[in-house]
């Protein structure tokens, strides 16, 4: 009997040791990777060689027309966006009022009843406005082809990954120093990550 509870225990003891172990290996695997975004264009490179008939049916009317001071003319598409903020206090409020609840000892006879509620609020007086302005400016040439634009919107990013080695063996050693048995699995694992991300190529620099 003796030998049977502890050979129960040990077995609880394997199962959480590998539970543990299946733990940090996830862990690993999330937190080996570094995400980095990198410019990739703009949407508005697709406009560069085509003509103002195409620019027209993509963007529509231009705001406006200017000179581009070399025989050609420039697309203006502005758009503003206004937002005033006030500092507002509110608060609700509610009331009931019971008449005559006392009557024959408050026996649930009740001559009337009033029940009021509402909302109040009220400014300080202080409010922001913020005027955000989007723009686009197409630059055709002579010969009506865009040649050039100027945006403060539509940028785009790539996302990509790649395994930190620093990352990863930092946090080998804080696990081994906390728990110390995840030694037998951190250490495999992260070795056996790290090669498989030199196979792809995708080792941070």
């Amino acid at each position: 009997m003796e030998l049977h509870k502890k050979f129960l225990k040990k077995t609880k003891q394997m199962v959480k040791i590998k539970l543990f172990a299946i733990i940090i290996f996830a862990n690993l695997l999330t937190s080996c990777y570094s995400t980095y975004y990198t410019y990739s264009g703009n949407v508005h490179q697709r406009a560069i060689g085509q003509n103002k008939n195409q620019i027209l049916r993509t963007y529509g009317i231009p705001d406006k027309t200017t000179d581009d001071g070399a025989g050609g003319s420039i697309f203006v598409y502005e758009s503003y966006t206004q937002t005033t903020t006030t500092n507002i206090n509110s608060g609700t409020y509610g009331r009931s009022l019971a008449y005559g609840g006392a009557i024959y000892d408050n026996g649930g006879i009740i001559g009337a009843s009033q029940t009021q509620a509402g909302s109040v609020s009220s400014t300080y007086g202080v409010s922001e406005t913020s005027i955000n302005k989007t723009f686009c400016y197409l630059f055709l040439d002579k010969n009506n082809i865009v040649y050039d634009f100027k945006t403060n919107y539509g940028a785009q990013y790539e996302e990509y990954s790649c395994f930190s080695k620093t990352r990863t063996w930092l946090n080998v050693s804080v696990y081994c120093l906390l728990f110390p048995p995840v030694i037998v699995a951190a250490i495999p694992c992260a070795i056996i990550a790290q090669k498989k991300a030199k196979r792809k190529g995708m080792i941070c620099k």
